[in-house]
């Protein structure tokens, strides 16, 4: 199993989503409202390598989603809402130790929001908004 697909099956347990009952894209995100996607970003992949070939390695990714969006202040604090809500869902799932299932040679650390969630491409109507996120693992 790759790691994107860890995280996809990961993400996709967010009960913030079952209200849609859609999965998550990989590297496509629909033009349609309540669209999801998540995107790997530029990185350094290795964090810190260790002697006997061991390191411990980030996925960095976006995770994207298409809303409603427009001058009503109560669509788009709704759609920031969400993201709160996503953050909070993630740090509690750390705090309990619910992490991406890897194989035996990868051992989950960590998976954090590394920025809160806001709007990156706005149009008169929908727009894109996304938070960042990093995977932290141990790989033997």
């Amino acid at each position: 199993m790759t790691i994107t697909q860890a995280v996809l099956d990961y993400l996709n347990q967010c009960p913030l989503l079952e209200t849609f009952n859609r999965g998550i894209n990989v590297d496509y995100l629909e033009e349609h409202i309540d669209s999801y996607t998540i995107e790997e970003t530029p990185h350094e992949p290795i964090i810190k390598r260790y002697v006997d070939g061991s390191s411990i390695r980030q996925y960095e990714f976006l995770f994207a989603s298409r809303e409603s969006y427009g001058p009503e202040v109560f669509q788009n604090l709704e759609n920031n809402g969400f993201y709160e809500q996503f953050s909070e869902w993630i740090e509690e799932q750390n705090t309990l130790g619910n992490l991406p299932i890897m194989s035996h040679s990868l051992v989950p650390q960590k998976i954090e929001c590394v920025t809160n969630g806001y709007a990156f491409q706005t149009d008169e109507d929908k727009a894109r908004y996304q938070i960042q996120m990093r995977f932290t693992y141990f790989k033997q």
